[in-house]
């Protein structure tokens, strides 16, 4: 239920218009600014056009029709959907400190209706994926204007020390000028100076933008620029090809063409820069945005106008995806441009929907491997019964549809009979890698064998009264084939999966948590269970209580006086004294001769014997002191 046409938020300084979307955490609005404008002489009232995103984390949530408040509907829920907010308000406020023009704007970010709320610029315009859609791909000129325009702003984003993460053409919006905006930075992970991840978001990838260490909840603990630089080389080939790209954890396995092979006018220069930036392993690709850059032919800017606007209502079909942190086969089949988030949060479990339509997914292409597979049967015992009537004599009357335009055994995919005076139509199918759809083939039926000696599958010459012999249709050995080996992968992946728990709980024993973590992983990959999932959580916590002990081993505690949340400590190897946490971090570093206590904190004594004041938070509040009181 989103909220009302109409509706005022912040005791109506904006009020919303109508919903442009809607996804798995949250819910647009487009909306106005209700604001003033002051000049020399006056003030005048205006209306701001506005984007308003509200997060709404659907599979936990509901609105209370009466008060709009947005409610959860379980304990665990409440705490994934609180984990969410705290993270997204968090996220908005560093990128309200972000100013950029490739980049949108954040302007504000409020809470309100027991939710948040983050209020954008509106840009007018289309994104990069409505465009390859309405458009066709795009020329390679306009391809590197657009990528320069937000390689320039990823460039800004790297040197704070943040990583967008979901690079792909439906996050890339291009407004009226034609210049190109980066937008939703939901995803993104900030890190601090020593290049340690500060902000907490989920594991999240898009199929075929991702790169493989997305894949990894610990492939992105340190700072760097090549995942966005994976995404914008996926990103530039999706373009000029209309083609999404194999998925990177799948390339092993998975030849990926080049764009020249989808199209011929791609220059060699470009095609070996997108190469380079989709390699899978991080160290082959260009190490910073800027290399990247210089290693293409970037055209002058010529202006131009983008004539191309999105509905206002618009789909769910580029919408964040929500799934549990194991992907199988199937889910990373098909080239769908969505963001899949697999959860690492405290209980490490996801919506139960995802794991559901994944089974669903497989039960129905067993499904319709079997109804083709009946369906020949089916036929054959049909056919086989006409005939007996036939050569019993019981009828001398053709049967309409039936021995006109006979089945060929060679081509079981043709139609079984045509009605006289209708058309034959063959439906070609889908490729597999392909985003585009071959044409149908409709074909007249076709004039009477006139060979002497008829074909399988033909009808024959007949003696007048007598019914024309049809030759059955025979079961299609492939069709068979695939059911056994659907069944037979089947059983194979459910001995895995229970041989890899196994194994993983044994490791855990054995207190070898990196061990059992990657069986977990595998485990999850071939099949998403609960058990799995407690395991994981289990694993995690073990390991991150392994490594709090391993650090707390390293300090002695000097002073157990009371110091807010900190212990004073001296650093076994250095023997120099400082504070840490219940972690083992070090929050005043361990680089003091000596320690005293202090009315207004503790003094630490620094090697030129002067003192260096904190407080019970561990931050410096004076510095270059000769004595302490």
């Amino acid at each position: 239920m989103n909220l009302p046409d109409g509706y005022f938020l912040q005791k109506k300084k904006y009020q919303l218009t109508h919903t442009i979307g809607q996804g798995g955490f949250g819910i647009t609005y487009l909306g106005v600014w209700n604001t003033e404008v002051k000049g020399g002489l006056g003030a005048m009232k205006t209306n701001v056009p506005v984007c308003i995103k509200e997060y709404f984390f659907k599979d936990y949530c509901y609105r209370d029709k009466d008060s709009y408040a947005v409610k959860v509907h379980s304990e665990t829920g409440e705490k994934l959907f609180d984990k969410f907010k705290e993270k997204l308000i968090k996220e908005a406020n560093i990128l309200s400190e972000v100013h950029h023009p490739y980049i949108v704007n954040v302007l504000e970010v409020f809470e309100e209706n027991n939710t948040a709320y983050i209020v954008m610029e509106y840009i007018k315009g289309c994104s990069l994926k409505y465009m390859l859609d309405k458009e066709g791909v795009l020329s390679e000129n306009k391809v590197l204007k657009y990528v320069h325009q937000i390689g320039n702003a990823l460039d800004f984003v790297h040197e704070k020390n943040i990583v967008h993460l979901d690079i792909k053409p439906s996050n890339i919006l291009i407004d009226k000028e034609d210049n190109a905006r980066l937008i939703d930075f939901g995803v993104s992970k900030r890190y601090d100076i020593d290049e340690q991840e500060t902000s907490t978001t989920t594991l999240t990838l898009s199929k075929g933008f991702a790169s493989i260490e997305q894949y990894d909840d610990e492939g992105t603990q340190n700072f760097s620029p090549c995942p966005d630089i994976y995404s914008l080389g996926a990103t530039m080939y999706n373009l000029l090809t209309g083609i999404i790209p194999v998925e990177s954890i799948l390339r092993a396995t998975k030849q990926m063409l080049p764009p020249s092979s989808y199209n011929s006018n791609v220059t060699q220069k470009t095609e070996n820069v997108i190469l380079k930036a989709m390699e899978v392993k991080p160290e082959d690709r260009y190490q910073v945005i800027k290399e990247m850059l210089a290693s293409l032919d970037i055209p002058p800017y010529e202006f131009a106008e983008n004539m191309l606007e999105e509905s206002k209502k618009q789909t769910e079909n580029d919408a964040t995806e929500i799934l549990n942190a194991g992907f199988s086969k199937t889910d990373r089949e098909g080239d769908d441009d969505r963001t899949i988030v697999a959860f690492s949060s405290a209980n490490g479990k996801a919506p139960e929907d995802s794991s559901h339509s994944k089974k669903k997914v497989k039960r129905r292409i067993i499904l319709s491997v079997a109804i083709l597979f009946f369906a020949f049967v089916g036929y054959a015992v049909y056919s086989y019964f006409i005939d007996i009537t036939t050569s019993q004599g019981a009828s001398g009357i053709d049967m309409p549809g039936v021995g006109r335009n006979m089945v060929n055994p060679e081509r079981p995919d043709s139609n079984l009979s045509v009605i006289p005076g209708t058309h034959e139509q063959t439906v070609g199918q889908k490729p597999e890698n392909d985003g585009r759809e071959q044409q149908v083939e409709q074909q007249q039926s076709g004039s009477e064998n006139t060979s002497s000696k008829p074909e399988a599958g033909t009808e024959q010459s007949r003696t007048p009264g007598s019914q024309p012999v049809v030759s059955p249709p025979q079961p299609s050995d492939s069709s068979v084939e695939d059911l056994q080996a659907a069944a037979e992968e089947k059983a194979r992946n459910e001995k895995e999966h229970v041989e890899l728990i196994a194994s993983a709980k044994n490791r855990m024993k054995s207190q070898d948590y990196a061990g059992a973590y990657e069986d977990l992983m595998n485990a999850l990959n071939i099949k998403t269970t609960d058990e799995a999932l407690n395991l994981m959580q289990q694993c995690r916590e073990e390991k991150e209580k392994a490594i709090i002990k391993e650090r707390l081993a390293k300090y002695v505690e000097f002073d157990t006086n009371d110091f807010g949340e900190l212990k004073i400590v001296r650093n076994r190897e250095s023997g120099l004294y400082g504070a840490i946490n219940a972690k083992g971090e070090e929050v005043i570093p361990c680089k003091y001769k000596g320690t005293d206590k202090s009315i207004n904190g503790r003094a630490f004594l620094r090697e030129d014997n002067l003192y260096d004041l904190y407080d019970s938070k561990g931050e410096l509040r004076a510095h270059d002191l000769r004595t302490v009181d």
